[in-house]
């Protein structure tokens, strides 16, 4: 008499193999798809976060749910309120600390000079009096949601950075703008962490500190309408205000 066990072991290494097979198209789909998903929503929830802390926002970004701060601060104690601020985040599992603090050189110490208001209605009017107003930044592109400065973007600021080298008493304001796609809230962070990043890059290039300030105003200076893909990829922006010469 036959056993029936004999005949279903050949099917186990298929059955193991199968399952393997599934475990790993579901690890990789997770990987490829729902990561990327996963890791945006963390980093725009956690530059809000930031954001209404009053927190720098810009050297925030995610590897799966573990968030990793990178760039320079002003003190150990800022350093201290980022990692915290990141830690309170619903759905972040770690923070890995790279900040690095400045020296007393390089904070800005400078009285604050009044940023002027947002508009809500209209189109708005950039000024481009001054020279350095005038430096063509269309190669400053942002990806969805993210305020690292591409190489493009990093060479179209040159002409910035040799005019404000040239002229040490030259104050300006770095703003970034978007289109009206997202939150307001949401909008405002990110352009303000787009801000902070130029400033940073110019900061890093020898400019003084008491130079630049860095203001995100989200979609409420528009300079085209809203309403076409064209209008919103002009909207989607880095301008240069001249504060004082």
């Amino acid at each position: 008499m036959s056993n029936p066990l004999a005949h279903k072991q050949p099917l186990l290494p298929l059955v193991v193999f199968l399952v393997l097979l599934i475990v790993a198209t579901l690890t990789l789909f997770a990987i490829l798809f729902i990561q990327p998903v996963m890791e945006t929503d963390l980093l725009q929830r956690t530059r809000q976060a930031l954001s209404e802390a009053g927190l720098p926002a810009d050297g925030i970004r995610f590897q799966g749910r573990d968030g990793i701060l990178t760039g320079t601060v002003a003190s150990d104690s800022t350093a201290a309120q980022l990692v915290e601020a990141t830690r309170q985040v619903y759905g972040v599992r770690a923070v890995n600390n790279r900040l690095i603090v400045a020296s007393s050189a390089t904070v800005q110490t400078d009285d604050q000079v009044e940023i002027p208001a947002p508009v809500s209605k209209g189109l708005y009017k950039p000024s481009q009096k001054h020279p350095i107003e005038q430096v063509d930044l269309s190669a400053i592109q942002f990806d969805y949601s993210r305020a690292e400065l591409s190489s493009d973007a990093s060479d179209a600021l040159t002409g910035v950075i040799v005019q404000l080298v040239k002229n040490p008493q030259l104050k300006i304001m770095v703003s970034a703008h978007t289109d009206d796609q997202g939150t307001p809230l949401g909008n405002m962070a990110v352009t303000q962490a787009r801000a902070e990043a130029i400033r940073n890059h110019l900061l890093s290039q020898g400019v003084k500190a008491e130079q630049v300030k860095a203001q995100g105003f989200g979609s409420v200076r528009p300079v085209a309408e809203n309403n076409t893909a064209e209008g919103q990829r002009k909207n989607r922006r880095v301008e240069i205000t001249v504060l004082e010469e």
